[in-house]
């Protein structure tokens, strides 16, 4: 998330610092040049969106809304902020479902029991994956289990174990999005038979994410793995945009012109400074997907889960200045404006926030 480079798994802990924060904690693992982020940081905006999205989705589908999640580009193709996802999809759905109980709150206090258990790397280090408990949390607010009742504990503690049981027999390497699916499927059979809560058990999407995978996709060892998602993907020209705040005009001068060099370094064909209150944001472009874009509900790019223009609006507000990259190349300039955020940061601009443009409509529409 800093450089992008492979990551290290440390055989022993090491004392290291946070990239973003700065705070000094013993982990696992860090990039070959020292590069290292703290739980805190690496799942701050995904959770933030994934706990967002289980609270405002309207779907009784877990599996629809899991895969809503996933599609939000911020998030790392491996991490902790599956386990969020499969414990928000579930309990979402339960919400859905009108289950008595569920609520916002009920959803609020799943993520923050999970946040105890679901740490970065330790899947490997100590054999159990954050989605396990995740899962086993969700159980638990439903039953109201907690130490020294009865049928409640068992029923949250057989509903973890099948998760576990489940993801095992997928690992070789692990994926995250793997286990999300399988987990899913476990729980809703274990709702339907240990307490008698029906939810819909929509077809599970073909994965289009084995491109991404760090450690190499399991492939057709994988349920899920569809190989058109190998072929490769097209381009078209699209821009992004990333937003600064700085009051010191000569100082963001010269830091604008090395952030404008390393966007061409990154990838970009283009690139130069904008004002932000030169950027219109109307209405239209949210009906246009509203009424007729296929993509709409599909993803975390587009509406209801995109922001509004009055909230994109209001956020341009809080920014001066903004890069606009261009390339022909999408899926790099993506890459690049991501790794492009997290050097402005480094540089002290901590409010930096990338913003990806994507096309309207269907594969080589504009």
């Amino acid at each position: 998330m800093v450089c992008s480079a492979p990551l290290m798994y440390l055989d022993q802990a090491e004392d290291l610092t946070c990239a973003y924060c700065r705070k000094v904690e013993s982990g696992h693992i860090k990039c070959p040049h020292g590069h290292y982020i703290c739980d805190v940081c690496h799942n701050r905006d995904a959770v933030r969106i994934i706990e967002d999205v289980a609270i405002s989705a309207q779907s009784k589908d877990p599996f629809g809304i899991s895969e809503l999640m996933m599609s939000y580009p911020g998030l790392p193709m491996l991490g902790c902020q599956h386990a969020y996802i499969a414990g928000g999809a579930l309990m979402a759905a339960l919400k859905n479902k009108g289950t008595e109980g569920i609520g916002k709150e009920a959803i609020k206090e799943v993520f923050s029991r999970t946040e105890r258990q679901a740490h970065g790397g330790y899947c490997g280090l100590t054999g159990v994956c954050g989605i396990a408990p995740a899962i086993g949390a969700c159980f638990a607010v439903l039953t109201g289990s907690k130490c020294g009742k009865d049928e409640e504990q068992k029923i949250t503690m057989e509903a973890a174990t099948r998760v576990a049981g489940a993801i095992t027999s997928l690992t070789g390497p692990s994926c995250c999005k793997a286990y999300v699916r399988t987990s899913l499927d476990v729980a809703v059979n274990y709702l339907k038979e240990g307490l008698g809560i029906e939810l819909p058990k929509g077809e599970t999407s073909a994965c289009k994410y084995s491109p991404k995978h760090p450690h190499g996709c399991r492939t057709s060892r994988c349920p899920y793995f569809d190989g058109s998602a190998l072929a490769e993907e097209h381009d078209s020209d699209v821009g992004e945009a990333i937003l600064f705040s700085e009051k010191d005009g000569k100082t963001m001068e010269h830091k604008m012109e090395a952030l404008i060099k390393r966007a061409l370094e990154l990838g970009a064909e283009k690139a130069k400074v904008i004002d932000t209150d030169t950027v219109s944001v109307n209405e239209w472009v949210r009906w246009k997907c509203l009424y007729g874009c296929p993509f709409h509900g599909k993803d975390a790019y587009h509406p209801p889960c995109a922001p509004d223009a009055e909230s994109t609006q209001k956020v341009l507000k809080e920014y001066s200045k903004a890069i606009l990259m261009n390339s022909s190349k999408g899926k790099a300039l993506t890459e690049a404006a991501g790794r492009l955020e997290g050097e402005a940061y480094q540089l002290g601009y901590y409010k930096a926030f990338a913003l990806t443009a994507i096309t309207s409509g269907l594969a080589g529409a504009t």
